[in-house]
């Protein structure tokens, strides 16, 4: 392919050095002379190990070129990867004053020189609302449409500097947001040789994809530091520690407890929790993310009741009490919260829960629940079709059989609020994912 890069910074050297590698035809584009002066000469504009021998090589057998003219970059290309900055504004938000100038750039030079179809792939790090202004961008630029002429697929990269050709060539993954199959059968093109796990997305997800990869990060950088902190001051080897807490990849590093879904609850989690944040406050060493964690549980709760709750009451049924499928223990549900919450306001509510026995209940369990849902025996019923048939709001927290869900009868207008996405109710008419 015939490639225009537009940005010769880290992600973009890297990508005219690699690209070439991988046989296609490049043409540098940057405002800076500099920049373009090194990759027009097979130098690097960046320090990035085995970028500068690749550039070399690229330069040696003629498939590497650079230009400050988009015009110029355009007109000997068939696509263009944006990899121009994408730099925090004073608030904190994206400034994507970079990437609307290059996108507007490309869409003139569409206009003015651009083959019969030509592709616009985002490499810039930018959310998905700025990825719908950028292909609008695009449209009125150029004078052609989404899939008419002009083709667009937001293509976050993963790329760590200092390894980013060793991650170039061995990426964990590959994402792709085309919006359309001629765009999507472009991006294929790309990475001839490489193998790794492929994603076809909108380009709105594939955005978030990139998103999600750097808070999770950033979450495990700090997560790793605030256990350090603690174990340190109760006089324990933390690295000895996360070595055994990284050897768990059952559980610990796995893809356990990453899915989106309802608040945490249970005998454990909140109370191990609350013990490390006493422990911490009483030795002066504060651990915000982890007692973060329990605001942002608390606030799941209340997310959703704000969901439910409403001046007319209406009836809402419960399926599933206790924290987690096949179990009985309430203990810390955040279910019980939402229960006690929804009848202290006057809802009506009824519960099914078909390992719960309320007459089996003891000790702390039984305690917990009658603690804060003294008519619980009243609310609970042995058929879930006595919830179903009742409920104006069903909210579901466990997955149950599939042909439990085939004999249920929705009701019109009765709203299904599923709290663990539960592909038999996606049909339900009412149906409502907590974050999906």
């Amino acid at each position: 392919m015939r490639l225009a890069i537009f940005g010769l910074g880290y992600v973009g050297a890297v990508s005219c050095g690699c690209l070439a590698d991988l046989g296609h035809t490049i043409i540098g584009c940057d405002i800076s002379e500099a920049k373009v002066d090194l990759i027009r000469s097979g130098k690097s504009p960046i320090v990035e190990q085995g970028l500068l021998e690749l550039l070399g090589k690229a330069h040696d057998n003629g498939s590497l070129s650079a230009t400050t003219d988009a015009d110029d970059a355009v007109r000997n290309s068939d696509a263009a990867l944006v990899c121009v900055g994408t730099p925090s504004t004073p608030q904190g938000g994206v400034n994507t004053s970079y990437l609307e100038t290059v996108c507007r750039q490309i869409g003139e030079a569409i206009r003015r020189h651009g083959p019969e179809y030509y592709l616009v792939v985002s490499r810039s790090t930018s959310l998905p609302g700025i990825h719908r202004q950028l292909m609008e961008i695009l449209q009125q630029s150029s004078g052609r449409k989404l899939g008419h002429g002009l083709g667009y697929a937001c293509h976050p990269e993963f790329l760590r500097e200092g390894v980013s050709v060793s991650d170039f060539y061995d990426p964990p993954k590959i994402v792709y947001g085309p919006t359309d199959a001629k765009a999507a059968e472009a991006c294929r093109q790309l990475y001839p040789g490489i193998d790794a796990p492929t994603f076809f997305l909108t380009p709105e997800e594939a955005a978030m994809v990139k998103y999600a990869d750097n808070c999770f990060h950033a979450l495990k950088c700090t997560f790793g530091n605030e256990i350090g902190m603690i174990c340190r001051m109760l006089g324990v080897d933390s690295h000895k520690v996360m070595d055994v807490f990284c050897a768990d990849t059952k559980l610990n590093i796995s893809t356990k407890y990453l899915r989106p879904g309802f608040a945490f609850g249970g005998s454990c989690l909140p109370k191990d929790l609350s013990a490390i944040l006493d422990a911490a406050r009483a030795a002066a060493t504060p651990l915000p993310m982890l007692a973060g964690t329990l605001v942002s549980n608390e606030a799941q709760i209340k997310a959703l009741l704000e969901r439910i709750v409403s001046k007319t009451r209406p009836k809402v049924g419960v399926i599933g009490l206790a924290f987690k499928e096949g179990t009985d223990d309430v203990r810390e549900s955040p279910i019980v919260t939402v229960v006690e919450s929804l009848y202290g306001k006057g809802h009506p509510v009824k519960i099914f829960d078909r390992h719960l026995s309320v007459e089996a209940l003891v000790g702390a369990n039984r305690s917990f629940a009658f603690s804060l849902i003294p008519h619980l025996a009243e609310l609970m019923t042995e058929k879930i079709r006595d919830v179903t048939d009742w409920a104006d709001i069903l909210v579901v927290s466990h997955r149950l059989e599939p042909a439990t869900w085939a004999a249920v009868d929705f009701k019109p207008g009765q709203r299904v609020i599923d709290l663990i996405d539960i592909p038999e109710l996606r049909t339900a008419k009412g149906y409502e994912g907590l974050y999906w």
